[in-house]
């Protein structure tokens, strides 16, 4: 039985997508398939909001990450990196394992990065060259103000690196106009497509660095000047380094076309409405959203299960009675909080419907009736 995933990813892909992932599986080089990946590269610029070079490497957002690191970063170097939540660890995770040296800027969770720290820490350690934020930090929903980020990093000659993995596509999101140097992301999420394609999107000032001595990678593979090498030399039949997923890319382009058609904010006005219609539903059941809906990206939403109640009782019900695949909290909160997808073309206003009707009936069948004096 299939369920309808309505977790923060991978989403619930629409017909479309799926009908270009079961065609025949094409050769990843040639005129046609070349045809294929510049369009690609084309939609992915356009949400990116970017005129520059952009990315797709066979692999996860995470992936991705290493590469941008990897290519923009060397041994030793200071980034200060923002930490509210899980992926802000695992950023910190990432910087670390490839010999950066973190200066963490923390926030509680639930609550969003404050860019006056940023301020702070820059202006404090002339040594550290640049910054790594978070745009959505998934586990708990919670939206980083990014764009005041970037405009501090900018202003400081540093580089802005964003994850917008789960963000892009889902939220505003201007790489250019918002002087962001790096933004990364991921195909499976509010880009519509399928996983398997983690996406670099890389400004001037990055790519003056990437591309300028010293020689920073430690890899073969994640050299993001390799990529474009084969962009320059090979880009009339062949402009990447490796063979590529071809079903995924087709999938990926159909979930990005379906995006870009009515307009990108055409869709941020539809997730506006999903996110009210289901934390309204969530409100008036007892389950509040677990942060304020100001602070909360309009795609996904973390709710804190009612008392006496777990968040893996809940996940399971949906999952067995409804078919309907939610996801648990993290950490302290993965009991306390059920965290809903709501990205992608294919979940609309019946599904949210169908999602708090399940809760309604969750409730009725497992919270005690109040005794009676």
């Amino acid at each position: 039985m299939h369920l309808k995933l309505m977790i923060p990813g991978p989403i619930e892909v629409e017909d479309e997508v799926l009908e270009w992932m079961g065609a025949p599986i094409q050769a990843h080089y040639g005129d046609e398939w070349v045809a294929v990946h510049n369009e690609t590269i084309g939609l992915l610029q356009q949400v990116f909001g970017t005129r520059e070079k952009v990315f797709m490497l066979p692999g996860s957002g995470s992936l991705a990450l290493d590469a941008a690191i990897q290519s923009a970063f060397a041994p030793g170097e200071k980034v200060a990196v923002g930490n509210n939540g899980f992926f802000g660890v695992r950023l910190t995770e990432i910087l670390a394992a490839n010999g950066i040296v973190p200066v963490t800027v923390p926030a509680e969770p639930n609550q969003p990065l404050n860019p006056g720290d940023f301020e702070k820490v820059l202006d404090g350690d002339p040594s550290i060259v640049g910054v790594a934020v978070v745009h959505l930090e998934t586990s708990t929903a919670v939206l980083n103000p990014v764009r005041e980020i970037a405009r501090i990093a900018h202003a400081r000659n540093r580089l802005c690196m964003v994850d917008t993995v789960s963000s892009l596509g889902g939220a505003e999101f201007r790489m250019d106009d918002w002087h962001v140097d790096l933004a990364i992301s991921a195909s499976q999420k509010g880009l519509g497509g399928p996983p398997g394609l983690g996406i670099v999107a890389v400004g001037p000032r990055a790519w003056e660095r990437i591309s300028g001595p010293p020689e920073r990678p430690r890899s073969w593979y994640l050299d993001l000047r390799r990529w474009q090498w084969f962009v320059e030399n090979w880009g009339d039949w062949h402009p990447f380094p490796v063979t590529m997923p071809t079903s995924v890319v087709l999938g990926l382009r159909a979930g990005l076309q379906s995006l870009v058609k009515p307009g990108l904010d055409a869709r941020f006005r539809r997730y506006d409405a999903l996110a009210r219609r289901l934390r309204d539903g969530l409100r008036a059941m007892g389950m509040p959203p677990s942060a304020p809906d100001d602070l909360m990206a309009p795609v996904l939403t973390a709710a804190y299960c009612p008392a006496g109640i777990t968040s893996s009782q809940i996940v399971k019900y949906l999952a067995e009675e409804h078919h309907i695949k939610i996801a648990a909290g993290f950490g302290a909160l993965k009991e306390r909080v059920i965290r809903i997808g709501h990205m992608g073309g294919a979940i609309n206003e019946a599904d949210i419907d169908s999602l708090l009707a399940a809760l309604r009936q969750f409730l009725s069948e497992h919270q005690k009736a109040p005794a009676h004096s």
